[in-house]
């Protein structure tokens, strides 16, 4: 069983179960909690103390699976947010699928939280309400730092949903790139993906495995020898 001892500067929280964890946060950030000074340090390390030595069913083995696949991406977002404050500041991009659930949408406004308050520089670009991008631009505002985020659009802002449109509007730096409003979407999407990726040091990304446009971004990052952190979602 892997152990998380995740610490603020103000409150000390010591939790041994990754679910526990993940409520904490959740009620942190939900409640308004954070302080712009609040710090992050978060350590894991390995605890085989009262491991179940019974023979699993086939039905909890199918769980366990489903289980470590979350766990697996729940600890990089560990390691994430472990990084964030001793690789402070830096140029970081955060882009993902367009759609995600509620969960994935809280733990990406937390990771773009944590990213401004410590002074890091997060770039995004547009998409839907319940997206990746979208996320980004919420935990971002919160941390009340606006010269920290930039959104980069594929096409001028008009071809924005309502919804990101009102979103935007709080937004200090937009950039839209109005050139591409003749192109299809996808293209469009790979144009905007390059111009975020010359503008930044490292790449956090959030995808399903069929989430082409978003891996492309990943492997393109990669090639261009930055920093790239992928996450699957599936």
């Amino acid at each position: 069983m892997i152990y998380h001892n995740f610490m603020f500067v103000q409150n000390t929280i010591f939790c041994k179960e990754k679910k526990h964890l993940k409520l904490e946060l959740k009620k942190k950030y939900e409640g308004g909690r954070f302080s712009k000074k609040d710090k992050f340090s978060v350590t894991s390390k390995l605890d085989n103390q009262g491991l179940d030595n019974t023979k699993p069913s086939k039905s909890s083995i199918l769980l366990d699976s489903k289980d470590e696949e979350r766990d697996k991406m729940f600890d990089t977002i560990l390691q994430e947010l472990s990084a964030i404050q001793q690789n402070a500041p830096r140029r970081v991009a955060i882009l993902g699928t367009r759609h995600f659930s509620y969960l994935h949408q809280q733990i990406v406004e937390l990771l773009t939280y944590a990213n401004v308050l410590v002074g890091n520089h997060v770039f995004t670009s547009g998409g839907t309400g319940s997206g990746t991008n979208a996320a980004v631009i919420r935990g971002a505002l919160r941390a009340e730092k606006p010269d920290l985020l930039t959104v980069v659009l594929p096409q001028s802002i008009k071809r924005q949903p309502p919804d990101v449109r009102d979103l935007l509007e709080k937004v200090q730096n937009v950039i839209e790139m109005k050139e591409n409003d003749d192109l299809p979407l996808d293209i469009a999407s790979r144009l905007c993906n390059s111009d975020i990726l010359s503008r930044c040091e490292h790449l956090i990304s959030f995808a399903f495995h069929d989430s082409i446009v978003v891996l492309e971004a990943a492997r393109e990052a990669k090639s261009l020898s930055k920093l790239v952190t992928l996450l699957y979602l599936d």
